[in-house]
């Protein structure tokens, strides 16, 4: 696992993308924090500007560097029975290519122990959308992802290609006037 943390980490850091596993499907992802990083997933996906992007964070403080959120005991309850993404209004310092058009930002603390050490070792958020071309079924395992996207991304992470993925997470938007979390998928 080090080996492709490592070999993660360096294409990162040098802009590019990644196909690797997390806590759900497979994803592509990059540095959150960069713009010409995030414009190749929507070139690679061919996906709209208008849709925002999921990026993964290692933790709930690592959230609350670029969202505006409070309770992360609340959110780290909420989290531990499923994957569940975050969207919070508000961001700071993120690549405005993850917003879309309504301006806001999603977050997930994935329980995938790669996801996590991953994350940590390249210091800052990274974006985290299925590996499917958009409009597309999404693939729930590495063998149904398209060679499109194999062939497209900067490194592909040699872990996990055997396992199943679960469906996606559920998404809940925190409402800011009634403090509580409104489910939107």
């Amino acid at each position: 696992m080090d080996k492709e943390i490592k070999n993660a980490v360096i294409a990162l850091e040098s802009g590019e993308t990644i196909l690797y596993p997390t806590d759900t499907v497979w994803g592509i992802g990059c540095n959150a924090l960069s713009d010409n990083a995030t414009k190749k997933i929507f070139e690679l996906k061919k996906r709209d500007y208008s849709n925002g992007l999921i990026c993964l964070a290692s933790s709930f403080e690592m959230i609350s560097k670029y969202a505006d959120i409070s309770e992360i005991e609340k959110l780290n309850q909420i989290s531990d029975d499923s994957p569940t993404t975050f969207i919070f209004d508000n961001p700071k310092d993120i690549s405005n290519f993850v917003l879309g058009n309504n301006r806001s930002i999603a977050f997930r603390v994935p329980k995938n122990n790669f996801c996590i050490r991953l994350i940590k070792t390249f210091g800052k958020p990274i974006v985290s959308t299925s590996a499917n071309l958009s409009g597309f079924k999404v693939p729930l395992n590495f063998n149904d992802i398209e060679p499109e996207i194999k062939e497209s991304v900067g490194y592909v992470v040699k872990l996990e290609q055997a396992k199943e993925c679960n469906a996606s997470s559920r998404i809940l938007k925190y409402n800011y006037d009634n403090k509580c979390f409104d489910r939107l998928r």
